[in-house]
This record gives C-alpha cells, structure tokens and sequence, in this order.
C-alpha cells in the first residue's frame, strides 16, 4: 500500500470522470449491462429467483468493470476472451465471495424486516410526507451502517483475488484494512463523489422541469429517460472510482 492524502481524494474524482469521459459509449454501455442484470432482471416478476444468483455473480462482473477502466487507463486493448481467460481460474472463489455477500444481505433483511414493512404499511396509508420522512430517514440510517461492512470487504476484495491472488479470506482482510487504514481519503472521495451525483441528479430535475412546462405532453416520457442516463452515468463514474483507488491504495496493481 502506498501514502494516499486527502488531495488524492480529489484528483481520484477527476480522473474517474475523465477515464468516463475516455469512453463514454462503452462506459454507458457497461452501465446498462449492470443495471438491467443486478436491478431490472431480480425485479421482474416471472424471474426473481435470478436476484439470488446476480448476487452470487457480482464480483465476477465487478472485475470485468474495474478490468475494462483499468485497459483503457493503460491505453491497452484486451479483448473479453483475454478478461475471462484472466478471471476463470478464480471463478469458484468470486462465486464463494458472492455467497458470503448473499447470505449477509440476507441476515440484514432478516434484521431490518419488521421496519421495513411498517414503513411500507405507513407509506399507504399515510398521505402526510413529513411522517414518512421521519420513519425513512433511521431506517435507511441502519441499513447502511449495517451494509458499511460488507461494503469494505467487498471494495477491493475481488480484484485482490484476481489480480493480486490472494486468497479469499485475505482479500477480505485487507479490503476492510484498506478502507480503514485510508478511510478519511476514502471517505471524503465518496462524500465528493455523492455531491456531485446529486447536484448531477438535482440538475436534471431542473431541466426536465423546465423542458416539461413547454412540452407538457412529453414530460413524463422525457424525464425517465434523463433520469435514467443520468443513472447511467453515476454508475460509470462509479466503476472507475472503484478502480482508480484500488490502483492508488495497493501499488502491485501497477504492475498486473
């Protein structure tokens, strides 16, 4: 590892955008392949048992994301062959990582259960929003400082795996002693990264807002689909955030 300072936490912000900026087509084209498999295909009725195996699959895609900001910040091409080539020997142990991520989001739905369903219950048959906001604000509070560890461990620890061999229960290990030993930088980068993505968020609000008072008709219509980019965008960013403090924070990703 290597002495990152709070400075870094800005540059970090910059070039995850820039690398986006690199690529934008196929940034957003990674994006949408994530959002339609973790978020649009668990959600559909007819499928959701495929919500149990996008969780089992995340960090096999998580290191195709990193992998692809890594190539294009080497300016190297690696064709998906060469990517998956690189991931198959690890397969069993991303998978096993992915169980261990299924099973502690389960023991935190078993945990956060009976306030989520009375939140669901007050947010239908309570029309005064204030109410609603007073009971969301201390539940979303628990459940991410209960997800803030699984977060840690699973930040860096599938691409320590793959790139860096290590085994599983050490990729863990040094994922969560990575963020602690650098979560101020980490902290402020995430702080700065989540500003911007609502002031981002906020900003196309406006616009549709504006554009929808002329164009009443297309509204609706107009403002899923800014909202939808925008998302899109946000995740790219996000990937190469992902990748860039992995890059900084352990120095032998220089060299894979």
């Amino acid at each position: 590892m290597k002495k990152i300072t709070f400075r870094d936490s800005i540059r970090w912000n910059k070039e995850s955008f820039t690398l986006f900026k690199k690529t934008p087509n196929q940034s957003l084209m990674l994006s949408l392949a994530y959002l339609f498999i973790f978020m649009l295909l668990p959600s559909m009725p007819m499928v959701q048992v495929f919500s149990i195996a996008s969780i089992l699959i995340w960090p096999i895609f998580l290191v195709f994301a990193v992998n692809f900001y890594k190539i294009h910040d080497k300016n190297k091409a690696e064709k998906f062959l060469a990517v998956y080539e690189k991931i198959k020997p690890k397969l069993a142990t991303l998978l096993t990582l992915g169980l261990i991520c299924l099973t502690y989001a389960g023991l935190v739905t078993i945990v956060l259960n009976s306030e989520m369903q009375e939140f669901i219950k007050l947010s239908e048959n309570n029309n005064e929003l204030v109410s609603v906001i007073n009971n969301f604000v201390p539940m979303i509070g628990k459940l991410i400082l209960l997800l803030l560890p699984l977060l840690m461990a699973t930040w860096f620890s599938p691409m320590l795996i793959v790139y860096n061999h290590y085994s599983l229960f050490k990729s863990i290990k040094s994922s969560i002693a990575g963020c602690l030993m650098y979560i101020a930088p980490l902290g402020l980068s995430w702080l700065i990264f989540s500003t911007t993505a609502i002031l981002f968020m906020l900003s196309c609000g406006v616009l549709i807002g504006s554009l929808a008072s002329f164009f009443p008709s297309i509204g609706p219509s107009l403002m899923g689909a800014i909202i939808f980019f925008a998302l899109l965008v946000i995740t790219s960013v996000m990937f190469a955030l992902q990748y860039i403090s992995y890059r900084d924070i352990f120095k032998s990703a220089r060299s894979y």
